[in-house]
């Protein structure tokens, strides 16, 4: 009998103390979703770092350094969390510059890296190549 009543009593602590703590995680949570404003950075569940823009009911808006805007769900914010690297500069977002070689016969080189064969070095070889018919295109098999 002492044991079943040691047994109802721990069962009961063990109750009440679980749910305790999801009542108090459930607090925090709401906590942080009501400090959701525009400006407030935060760290989605995808480890997403981001800026809040605007917040409409359970959507919320974020904002990327390089000004991207995305939409999430208020249940992908992890945590409100300032982004740790620097701000993308204009000079970052500029295309690369396209290197020109001044000699055009450069283009026209043998390279291992590109494939290219020079123009003199191609010859005509559709008669003589098996598997294709005489306009130089593949033959249906």
């Amino acid at each position: 009998m002492e044991f079943l009543l040691i047994m109802a009593v721990f069962l009961g602590l063990m109750f009440y103390m679980s749910s305790r703590a999801k009542k108090q995680q459930q607090t925090q949570r709401q906590n942080l979703l009501e400090q959701l404003q525009p400006g407030t950075g935060v760290i989605t569940i995808g480890g997403f770092y981001g800026r809040v823009v605007d917040v409409d009911g359970d959507v919320v808006t974020l904002e990327s350094p390089s000004g991207v805007e995305t939409i999430w769900s208020k249940t992908a914010i992890r945590e409100i969390k300032e982004p740790q690297f620097a701000p993308v500069e204009e000079d970052d977002l500029a295309a690369p510059d396209v290197v020109v070689p001044d000699d055009p016969s450069d283009l026209t080189s043998s390279s291992p890296r590109t494939g290219a064969v020079p123009a003199d070095d191609i010859e005509d070889r559709t008669e003589d190549e098996p598997g294709r018919d005489d306009e130089g295109g593949r033959r249906d098999r």
